[in-house]
């Protein structure tokens, strides 16, 4: 098999769904030697921050002169994103080989595209000879596959109401099954949290023999946005936690990875013409954020391309971009629970603003441009913004995306040969 057989292989695996239990990847754990035990694991649960949080620990262990996976998802630009070493993604020899290696173990557990990739990253982590991986969990905790990697310390960033079905419908039910990845006896870094959220974290704390550490905000972040002061404030004292090192060392390890730090779609203004401005507001907490920025530094309202899945709280975020953006071409994430571009510029424009649908990506970029005076802004879900992104570079329209190894690698320069368009989730 090649590469992209590969990856066609484990993206089809996507019509397993979510399923619920820890069964399956136990199994393909153990089929692959449990290279979960070869390393050390701190886990990054929560509704919004944990990716940024994620990658903000992991480049300031790195600093520290550790061997630092990472592990994040959804991807933005690439799958191989999903599992890096040292910020460089899994090769693709490594995705073949662990496939040919474990496909008779993949089929028998019938495992999800998540078991898949969290397994992959963890045996691939083990054979990069890492010290520790940073790993961001999936959508909750409790059941996450990757609560196999067993952190010796979980940080948590927060709540609020999201995949209801599967999490519970209130801030309180979200809490606990997040919190519950924390393994006995080990290490909570979380924030003060509102009073019904706290009372969670105070249980988990006292059945589970918690060590409970209140963190405080950074001073500065390398990413835009007050949030990501927070953000920050996480990693470097869960980075001083895991280390045991003087507290004057890990804020200098964090100024130095600041110095070069790069993670696409968060607030992430690419120059051209127009300037373009990612966000990957996929949420009514994250959307607040994004928001809070145009309205420091913008004339608003601004044109926008905008696209979300369709178990989000879209309609609530409709009525947070009033006055905002506008106009706003929708469009329709590449994914089995996209919201169809039709239905969403409907409510756009039940709310008042001037809504056309495209569900084209790649078009709906092309109308935004035409629309735009100096700005257009694209958020939503990470499928409409990472191929909106990989659609401006691909047309020479904006700065290349920075990808974690050599970029010009995965996205030839316009006019070069193309790549295959992403498959989503």
């Amino acid at each position: 098999m090649d590469y992209s057989e590969v990856e066609d292989y484990i993206f089809a695996r996507r019509r397993m769904g979510m399923k619920f239990g820890l069964d399956r990847v136990k199994k393909l754990m153990a089929d692959a030697d449990n290279p979960q035990r070869f390393f050390r694991t701190v886990h990054i649960v929560g509704t919004n921050g944990k990716g940024s949080t994620t990658a903000f620990l992991a480049v300031i262990l790195q600093e520290m002169g550790l061997s630092v996976g990472r592990m994040t998802s959804p991807h933005l630009l690439h799958y191989r994103e999903r599992a890096s070493v040292n910020g460089r993604w899994i090769p693709e020899a490594a995705v073949v080989e662990y496939v040919e290696l474990f496909r008779e173990s993949i089929e028998e557990c019938r495992a999800t595209f998540f078991e898949i990739t969290t397994v992959m990253s963890a045996w691939y982590f083990r054979k990069a000879g890492v010290d520790v991986v940073a790993a961001e969990a999936g959508l909750g905790g409790r059941l996450d596959a990757t609560r196999l990697l067993e952190g010796e310390l979980t940080v948590f960033t927060g709540v609020e109401i999201e995949h209801r079905r599967i999490l519970g419908s209130t801030e309180q039910a979200i809490a606990a099954e997040k919190v519950a990845i924390a393994r006995e006896g080990s290490t909570l870094v979380a924030y003060d949290q509102k009073p019904e959220v706290e009372e969670v974290i105070r249980d988990a704390v006292r059945k589970r023999r918690l060590q409970r550490i209140v963190p405080e905000p950074s001073g500065s972040a390398p990413l835009t946005g007050e949030h990501q002061k927070m953000n920050a404030g996480l990693a470097i004292r869960a980075a001083l936690l895991f280390t045991g090192s003087d507290k004057s060392v890990v804020n200098a390890a964090f100024r130095r990875a600041s110095a070069s730090f790069r993670w696409a779609g968060r607030i992430d203004l690419r120059r051209g013409e127009p300037d373009i401005l990612f966000d990957v507001a996929h949420n009514p907490g994250s959307m607040a954020n994004l928001v809070r920025h145009l309205e420091k530094g913008w004339t608003l309202p601004v044109p926008a391309v905008i696209g979300f899945l369709e178990d989000k709280l879209w309609r609530d975020m409709i009525l947070q971009l009033k006055g905002v953006l506008d106009p706003v071409i929708t469009t329709t994430p590449v994914n089995e629970r996209c919201l169809p571009a039709g239905i969403l510029a409907q409510e756009f424009r039940k709310a008042g603003f001037d809504a056309v649908p495209e569900d084209d990506i790649g078009r709906a970029l092309e109308l935004g441009r035409k629309k735009a005076h100096g700005l257009l802004v694209v958020t939503g879900s990470f499928f409409v913004t990472g191929d909106a992104m990989l659609h401006g570079w691909r047309k020479g329209w904006i700065e290349m995306p920075e990808a974690g190894e050599e970029p010009e690698q995965l996205f030839p320069a316009p006019g070069g040969v193309d790549t295959p368009e992403r498959t989503g989730l």
